[in-house]
């Protein structure tokens, strides 16, 4: 109980060498799920036509995607295409313990179950190896015929516990950097204990629209790279350039299972265009603008873009979005702005962290109301047509409403998605 309490006040905080990125990178073409239908509904007969094709064929699949952050039990429920989770919570200062029941300490607090640190190497009984948890919840969501997505949320914790330029200065400071790097390797070699299960790899949410907001050429801000003692790293830029590039490179020559994408923020060029309401705003320029930024990030070379409508039900932050689509802010918007960053980046986009909750609620702690569930399944072609890979259901904070505290609306539309025509992966092209 103190780690899932230490998990979800972190959750309070979160927001919403050069070559390719992809080379060694993703599994390839295993099919590790059984779903081996054709996709031919779609108007293109070259999937490296629409980037969300391409790589659901390299996952064995040719649907839209469709799942969330939930219990065993729910996830059991329909034969869900991903599952995600989160990592988060602070690290070992001199790297990944052997041993959660001693000798492992962070923040001067025992990693022992009865003392509760809050690495997620250790979020199991400390008699087995760490990150076993990481290892299991990779095999059981695999075992149920779905994709495991791990989102690694670790350096607003390393940092210490700062947002925005604060978050993005301390990139400079090479002992915060060795530790999280550190530990991200000894993530990635948990993953590889499956070579055979192909797993989703979302990096730092919020991390690249921090950087943006201090500036919109990421060349220019610095990161102490050459300090951490990476030798996957040892010739990129000391800038947050370089630290995309490394972050994909520990991936690659770590685990070749994993598909890493990197988590794009509708607010980092400044004004949130998902939440706009004039209709003079140059949607397509702010797209643009992001896109840009990713790019020059190296974040495009990445396999696929993450995206988020928001990290809380609107009923507890009165963020609500139009669902006739008729006065701003409303879901076309949101949608016509991913689709264009997509298209942009050359780069299929997954919603992810949307907010479960439905209009029936009642706006108390985990019973908060929103419109986004009942939204995407009355418009899933909506969402395909725009080159989404799929949609990533789950609450971003304690308190929001989940998949088992919604009364069985989301689970129930899940299961009518699944029984009925679901749309293709690019959907209809009107070229």
């Amino acid at each position: 109980m103190a780690l899932l309490l230490a998990l979800g006040t972190l959750l309070a905080h979160c927001r919403g060498s050069d070559d390719d990125l992809n080379d060694g990178g993703g599994a390839g073409d295993a099919d590790t799920d059984g779903d081996t239908d054709t996709d031919t509904d779609a108007d293109s007969d070259d999937p490296a036509d629409c980037p969300a094709q391409a790589l659901g064929n390299r996952l064995g699949r040719s649907h839209l995607f469709v799942g969330g952050s939930m219990t065993d039990e729910s996830f059991d429920r329909a034969p869900f295409d991903i599952r995600y989770q989160y990592l988060a919570g602070n690290v070992p200062a001199e790297g990944p313990c052997a041993n959660c029941a001693e000798n492992c300490y962070v923040d001067g607090q025992s990693c022992a179950n009865d003392a509760g640190c809050p690495w997620w190497g250790c979020w199991q009984w400390d008699q087995d190896p760490p990150g076993r948890f990481v290892n299991d919840f990779v095999t059981k969501v695999a075992e149920a015929g779905g994709i495991p997505m791990i989102t690694y949320y670790i350096w607003y914790s390393v940092a210490g516990d700062v947002e925005g330029a604060a978050e993005i200065a301390r990139l400079n400071e090479a002992a915060r950097l060795s530790a999280l790097l550190a530990d991200y390797r000894f993530m990635l070699r948990v993953i590889a204990e499956t070579p055979h299960i192909n797993t989703l790899l979302h990096v730092e949410p919020d991390l690249w629209g921090y950087a943006h907001q201090v500036s919109a050429d990421p060349s220019t801000i610095p990161v102490a790279l050459s300090g951490v003692g990476a030798p996957e790293c040892a010739a990129m830029a000391n800038t947050i350039v370089g630290l995309v590039r490394c972050f994909a490179a520990i991936a690659h020559a770590e685990a070749p299972n994993v598909f890493i994408g990197f988590h794009a923020s509708a607010w980092g060029a400044g004004h949130d265009a998902l939440v706009n309401s004039d209709p003079n705003f140059d949607l397509e320029g702010h797209a643009q603008a992001t896109a840009s930024f990713m790019t020059a990030l190296g974040a495009a070379d990445a396999d696929f873009i993450v995206v988020e409508m928001s990290d809380r039900d609107a009923g507890f932050n009165n963020r609500w979005w139009d669902a006739t689509d008729t006065t701003l802010p409303h879901f076309s918007q949101a949608i016509e702005w991913v689709g264009a960053l997509g298209e942009a980046m050359a780069l299929a986009p997954l919603w992810w962290q949307v907010p479960y909750g439905h209009p029936g609620l009642d706006d108390v702690c985990d019973r908060y109301r929103d419109n986004r569930v009942d939204y995407f399944f009355a418009h899933p072609m909506a969402f395909a047509n725009a080159g989404s890979l799929g949609i990533a259901f789950g609450a971003g904070a304690p308190c929001m409403t989940t998949a088992e505290t919604d009364g069985g609306n989301f689970l129930g539309l899940a299961a009518d998605y699944f029984n009925g025509d679901r749309p293709p992966l690019c959907g209809v092209r009107h070229d």
